[in-house]
């Protein structure tokens, strides 16, 4: 029987650190699974009614696909290309990511908007109040219509501005064919490239969301907003996501894996650094097992209180202080 339980216990344990591990790492699939399966999960287990889910779903899976899937493969093929055009690792680099991002960019934009003209198409609904349920709104023809011509236009513009952008990237590169224009850049080139240069394997960086991908994506969101309800829902989800984006596992995961350190005689987290799946997996066989449960539970823990438990808190936020705007405003309005 002991045996057995053994046994059972070193397999649980084998499993959840196969599941774990891949979400330490930056890859793209860790991110993936850490963006979209904690986030997710949490609003649409929230949300309001089922236009709403099919935003939520939308916007979450296209935001992920974008970032951590699109964004990599694009910097490997445009990589490719201008290491073939230049022998300059600055000036094929600066290309790299001038291009990548002339694609990228417009779409983080273009998310919102495009989620907002799928529900009016469908439904006729372009008041933020009526999506989420508060408000009941009749299908309308005319604005079912409107929408593809919308979806249409904006389509025209974000590629207007991928296109412009690439032009002005190809007009960099036949500038910089003048021996004198590019001696004069090449300081500039790189600085930007060092700054801006994407990981060994061609993944974001925290400085890629930090300048460019969350002001596109904030920058959209805003715009695309149909009511000050929805204002006011996203003024709450960014100033939550966008620290939590830079602070937020690094103030939690200490305290927790200190907690757990002490409750299996442990020192996964030594000193000022915790020690990483890799680290531990390097350890002696007979330390490993304790290690890696202190490990996984710390993780684990993390995970979930810096992805589904905030995005379910402020999803859980924003249900309830939009309801209680909503109806505080139509009392005022009845009275008058």
């Amino acid at each position: 029987m002991s045996e057995s339980l053994c046994y059972f216990s070193f397999m649980s344990l084998s499993v959840a650190t196969s599941l774990l591990k891949p979400l330490e790492t930056s890859s793209s699939l860790g991110l993936f699974a850490r963006d979209t399966g904690g986030c997710l999960i949490s609003r649409l287990s929230l949300s309001r009614s089922n236009n709403e889910r099919k935003e939520v779903s939308m916007s979450e899976i296209s935001e992920s696909l974008i970032f951590y899937f699109s964004a990599p493969l694009l910097a490997k093929l445009t990589g490719k290309l201008f290491n073939n055009l230049t022998n300059d690792k600055n000036l094929a680099k600066t290309g790299q990511i001038l291009s990548t991002f002339s694609v990228i960019l417009p779409l983080v934009y273009a998310i919102a908007p495009f989620r907002n003209l799928m529900t009016l198409s469908k439904t006729g609904q372009d008041e933020f109040v009526s999506v989420v349920g508060l408000k009941k709104e009749d299908n309308k023809k005319d604005k079912k219509e409107q929408a593809k011509e919308k979806g249409l236009d904006l389509l025209k513009k974000i590629s207007l501005v991928s296109l412009s952008s690439l032009a002005m990237t190809g007009a960099l590169f036949g500038a910089c064919k003048n021996d004198k224009i590019h001696k004069s850049l090449e300081p500039v080139l790189k600085k930007f490239a060092k700054t801006f240069e994407f990981s060994d394997k061609n993944d974001l960086k925290l400085m890629h969301y930090a300048a460019l991908i969350y002001p596109a994506s904030i920058l959209g969101y805003f715009k695309a907003s149909r009511d000050k309800y929805e204002v006011m829902e996203n003024v709450r989800r960014f100033c939550v996501t966008v620290p939590l984006l830079f602070l937020g596992d690094k103030v939690i995961e200490k305290p927790i894996h200190k907690f757990f350190d002490k409750c299996f005689n442990t020192n996964v987290l030594e000193g000022n650094e915790i020690k990483s799946y890799k680290d531990i997996l390097k350890l002696p066989q007979n330390q490993q097992k304790e290690f890696l449960k202190t490990k996984n539970w710390a993780f684990a823990l993390t995970f979930l209180i810096s992805t589904m438990f905030v995005a379910g808190g402020v999803a859980l936020l924003n249900r309830i202080q939009t309801k209680k705007n909503y109806e505080k405003d139509n009392e005022l309005k009845n009275k008058n």
